[in-house]
């Protein structure tokens, strides 16, 4: 048997971009360029040439691409909504940065790349729909991708109609989200010899990480094929500390308003009655043991008084602390939450997948 860091890869994929793997049906793939190199650009479009749906835009987290979402977009764009998402360098079928300089890059460099996948993707849908403006996305994190989306909202890199933290890494600090790894993470990490990818070397890591035990091990494997060979241990370790304080993020969120609703207007069980549209949406895995679920609601309540403090300093019109008075209780402060049953941190790889989709849906409805 090889040892430990021979079973992993330290080479440079060839080609470069590597050839990137075939793609269902409704989807396709399109690359976007940057100084340093091409980045793949998924896209799923609905049959309306401009539907009143918001779009999508889909970030995938560490050792992730865009093609973890291929389930996602599909059954979204079913559904009347355009579907973006990038693979960041390194990541899917984009650029690959040497071993060690993808292994020193910083937060700030991958923010570049779902940075720039979104303005092509806002720049790509005013084309779509005839408008003289770009059309702002609702934003998906998954994991550490959720991470990077609060940290370019927070710094005012971009502007989103919504945004999900999808078993995201929670921007109030990350400490909690790898104490998972602490037994095996030194003895491993050595093991290794410090390759990133230590504590997923494995198709039982891989498992254990990010699936339920009863996951069939076909289903494992068909992720940990797409899994990255290499990854930035930067980007994670700037997570660490809190990076964001709450505010900063909402304020890069649009459309927040107070909605009267009646029961007797056709509205769904989906609806509040009256309310605050909850324009961030915390969504967590029951089965996680990497962004778990106490510590997303931690994650939520952060938000909660976030958004106080945003009516307090007057950030949006339409919506003041006199109006939330009036707002029913579970949209009284603009924030969601929601536990998804079943499933374990890559819950849109799960054989269960809809489980999660659907409660996206019923918010992406909402907005």
């Amino acid at each position: 048997m090889p040892f430990g860091p021979f079973t992993l890869r330290w080479l440079t994929p060839f080609p470069n971009p590597p050839t990137p793997s075939l793609l269902p049906s409704g989807l396709s793939r399109s690359y976007l360029s940057t100084p340093n190199g091409p980045l793949e650009l998924l896209s799923t479009l609905p049959s309306s040439p401009c539907p009143s749906k918001p779009p999508l835009f889909f970030a995938h987290g560490g050792f992730g691409s865009a093609s973890i979402w291929q389930k996602y977009m599909v059954y979204f764009s079913d559904r009347g909504y355009a579907c973006y998402a990038v693979s960041y360098r390194g990541h899917g079928a984009s650029w690959y940065p040497a071993f060690w300089s993808l292994y020193f890059t910083t937060r700030g460099k991958i923010a570049q790349d779902l940075v720039a996948g979104i303005k092509e993707a806002e720049r790509l849908e005013a084309e779509r729909c005839g408008s003289q403006e770009r059309v702002p996305m609702v934003l998906i994190g998954h994991s550490a991708g959720g991470g990077l989306a609060q940290y370019v909202l927070s710094r005012g890199l971009v502007t989103v109609q919504g945004l999900c933290l999808f078993a995201a890494i929670p921007g109030f600090g990350s400490y909690s989200c790898y104490t998972f790894w602490l037994p095996m993470a030194a003895l491993q990490f050595f093991y290794r010899l410090f390759h990133p990818k230590y504590i997923l070397a494995t198709t039982q890591q891989v498992q254990d990480a990010f699936f339920t035990p009863s996951t069939p091990k076909s289903v494992v494997e068909d992720l940990q094929r797409q899994l990255s060979p290499y990854e930035s241990m930067c980007w994670p370790l700037q997570a660490l500390n809190a990076f964001v304080t709450g505010p900063d993020v909402l304020q890069r969120i649009t459309g927040w308003s107070y909605v009267h609703r009646s029961l007797n207007q056709g509205t769904t069980s989906t609806l509040p009655a009256s309310g605050v549209t909850p324009r961030l949406f915390v969504l967590a895995a029951q089965h996680d043991v990497l962004c778990r679920p106490a510590t997303l609601l931690n994650t939520a309540r952060h938000y909660r008084n976030a958004f106080r403090q945003c009516l307090e300093m007057r950030k949006w019109q339409g919506v003041s602390s006199e109006t939330l008075a009036l707002a029913d209780d579970d949209s009284r402060d603009g924030v969601r939450f929601k536990v998804v049953k079943g499933v374990a941190h890559h819950l849109q790889n799960h054989v269960e997948w809809e489980r999660g989709s659907e409660e996206l849906l019923k918010w992406t409805e909402l907005l």
